[in-house]
């Protein structure tokens, strides 16, 4: 079955996200035969971008799935366009407002009502909330990617769980104190003075940290989802972060699905060197990994991930605010050729 997995510029500099259209199916057939999905759409200029390609490039009005992979803005935004301007089968996103009940105690302040901390969650994340007004106004489903869910016998959604999601909750920002700190899984925030410095790196030894999680509580929570299609397994990650992804990992194992022997790999966060470690690297493995990523960015995908990514046996891409491809007998469209990311011996950090 032929697939295409297509990559939108979004954003510049720290104001990059992500934008990513995948088909499959009989790619030269009828619609019907054909699968679009959409996972998040940046900001609004993105959002336009998407519904311009799938308008130019699949010949179509309709997307099957909408997927919203967590609620931050650089992800949020654009679906907002996606929904207004085309055809949409579902929404597949997290309802956090929808979890108040779930988890107000967890909060210092005990006297917090679930209707209050609702209120309070839904206009921390105006955009995901404004994304669910507008699929219940157009009668558009939604569901919350949780743990163990499949969709259409392709999509299987390894996390978060709802446990684990749950448990974030309550330190996104703008939230009431709660009661638990993240402890080893708390971010953690660099002083603005601290020196860059060269890095030496080459393919016997390992740069990667695989100790604290310093993802923020909403990365974390970003749905972790393997495309199984024609045998091809497809792997997106949003944002997430090491302790989002380590228990993937370990829904995966427990059901005897391997995650090393993936065809594709969307590297989390714009290859940040917070997301990834070498204990995940071992349990995750692509011959192809794709990177958004803007134009001219510092630290945006990270050398020592690329390099990383590299000494596990991946061939990486990084998009660099152009609009990229990867396909299985797709069309190529008439795009040139991208250079896969060399290994860097030095760099600076």
């Amino acid at each position: 079955m032929a697939y295409e997995v297509d990559y939108m510029p979004v954003g510049e500099g720290e104001k990059s996200g992500d934008a990513i259209v995948l088909r499959f199916g009989n790619l030269t057939g009828p619609r019907e035969q054909q699968t679009v999905i959409v996972i998040d759409g940046g900001y609004q200029e993105s959002g336009e971008l998407l519904v311009n390609h799938i308008n130019e490039h699949y010949g179509t009005n309709e997307v099957n799935y909408v997927i919203l992979t967590h609620p931050d803005i650089d992800h949020a935004s654009g679906l907002c366009v996606v929904l207004e301007k085309m055809k949409v089968g579902a929404l597949i996103m997290h309802k956090p407002w929808e979890h108040a009940e779930d988890i107000k105690s967890l909060f210092q302040n005990g006297k917090i009502t679930a209707s209050g901390l609702q209120d309070k969650i839904e206009k921390s994340l105006q955009h995901a909330s404004d994304l669910e007004s507008m699929a219940q106004k157009k009668g558009i489903p939604i569901y919350e990617p949780f743990e163990g869910t499949y969709l259409d016998n392709v999509f299987h959604v390894l996390g978060p769980s709802k446990d684990y999601y749950q448990s974030l909750l309550p330190h996104f920002k703008d939230m009431p104190a709660p009661k638990i700190s993240l402890g080893a899984f708390a971010p953690i925030f660099r002083k603005a003075e601290e020196v860059a410095n060269w890095i030496q790196d080459h393919i016997g030894i390992d740069l990667l940290d695989d100790d604290n999680d310093t993802t923020s509580a909403s990365n974390n929570t970003s749905a972790i989802i393997v495309f199984v299609i024609d045998g091809h397994k497809l792997l997106f990650t949003g944002d997430a972060g090491k302790t989002a992804l380590l228990n993937a990992i370990a829904y995966a194992d427990s059901k005897g699905f391997s995650l090393t022997d993936l065809n594709f790999l969307d590297v989390p966060h714009h290859g940040s060197k917070r997301n990834l470690s070498s204990k995940i690297l071992k349990k995750i493995k692509a011959t192809t990994a794709f990177i958004s990523a803007p134009t001219d960015s510092p630290k945006h995908p990270a050398k020592r991930v690329t390099n990383a990514l590299r000494k596990h046996g991946h061939s990486v891409y990084v998009t660099r605010g152009k609009s990229i491809l990867h396909h299985n007998q797709g069309n190529a469209r008439g795009w040139g050729d991208i250079e896969s990311e060399p290994f860097h011996d030095r760099f600076e950090e």
